[in-house]
């Protein structure tokens, strides 16, 4: 510290003697031109004061590079002072300058970066933001305590704040009651449903018979004639007209209850908004419009497929007509320089009859 102390006290001093130190005056110019005797004559004194300014002006312009290159390191250097030691320095003033002579203005660099950390340190010290080291434990004390103080309020509003919302919560029972039911229909009177037809003595009377797949396949009979298949449908529909058929052959009343039972089924399906397919003359006309409609795509595909075939025939048709008309015009060059060479060519010579 004292050796910092020193360095700093050092630099402050060679800067205010530059600071004081007053600029050369320009040196004026003589009127008139010189002659030789008046060199000769003449003493050489301003050869002599010029060459005593020109090591003084390099001296002073390698002191002031000298004080800006190390005007980082005493400031670096006093923020690490502590505040005693910065006290004792102002009270003791600087050993380069008399008490009762003013301090020079600091018109350098490194003299105004000095009073501008010292000013910063001021100012700091005036806010409290000083280091924790600069601070003494019975202040480090009273700032844990405020803290501590500071927190318990914080924690204290908190648990009124969650009282205040637990307080204006609807309580346990009520949010547990039940909401009041609406008035519903009574359990005797027979709903009416617009998009089904429901069967509830066949229900009922096959409930004994199996389980629901097989009271649904009883009820309901076979699967419905339902998609777009029109070749199955009719397959599947002749299938059973057959079967009917023969049970009729057998029993007469089996295969009436069977019709019956095919019928009320396809009832229930469309009754649902299944659209069956089960007449056999709108399923006939069905297939020949689908029947038509794929001959008269297979028909487009064809023309098609046609037209194509012959656009890229004419296209590979003009392009060898191109090509010939080219090799046949690049011959004919070739035997026009060649006539121009003065070359007799056996084609002039049948054209003149001499061949």
């Amino acid at each position: 510290m004292a050796s910092l102390l020193a360095k700093d006290a050092y630099l402050q001093s060679l800067a205010r003697k530059i600071c004081s130190r007053p600029s050369p005056e320009p040196r004026q110019r003589k009127p008139g031109g010189k002659t030789q005797g008046s060199d000769a004559a003449g003493p050489p004194k301003r050869k002599r004061k010029r060459a005593q300014k020109k090591p003084r002006e390099q001296g002073e312009q390698a002191v002031e590079s000298k004080a800006r290159a190390q005007g980082e390191k005493p400031r670096a250097a006093s923020q690490t002072r502590k505040p005693l030691a910065v006290k004792q320095e102002r009270a003791s003033g600087s050993p380069g300058v008399p008490a009762g002579r003013p301090a020079p203005e600091p018109d350098s660099l490194f003299a105004l970066d000095v009073l501008r950390q010292r000013l910063h340190e001021k100012i700091q010290e005036a806010r409290g933001q000083g280091g924790a080291q600069e601070l003494s434990p019975a202040a480090l004390e009273k700032r844990r305590r405020r803290r501590l103080e500071r927190d318990r309020r914080k924690r204290k509003r908190r648990e009124l704040r969650a009282q205040k919302k637990a307080a204006q919560a609807p309580g346990p029972a009520e949010a547990a009651a039940p909401a009041p039911e609406a008035p519903g229909p009574e359990v005797g009177q027979a709903a009416l449903l617009f998009n089904k037809v429901e069967a509830a003595a066949e229900e009922e009377a096959a409930a004994a018979a199996g389980g629901p797949a097989q009271r649904r396949r009883r009820l309901r009979g076979p699967a419905p004639l339902t998609g777009r298949n029109y070749r199955q449908l009719l397959e599947r529909l002749a299938a059973r007209r057959a079967r009917l058929a023969a049970l009729r052959e057998r029993d007469e009343a089996a295969a009436r209850a069977q019709e019956d039972r095919a019928r009320w089924a396809s009832a229930l399906h469309r009754a649902e908004g299944v659209r069956v397919r089960d007449d056999e003359r709108l399923l006939r006309a069905a297939l020949q419009r689908k029947e038509r409609r794929r001959a008269q795509r297979r028909r487009r595909w064809e023309r098609r497929a046609a037209h194509v075939v012959g656009t890229m025939q004419r296209r590979q048709e003009l392009r060898r007509r191109h090509l010939r008309r080219r090799r046949a015009a690049r011959a004919e060059r070739r035997l026009d320089k060649a006539r121009r060479k003065g070359r007799v060519l056996p084609q002039d010579l049948e054209r003149a009859g001499l061949a």
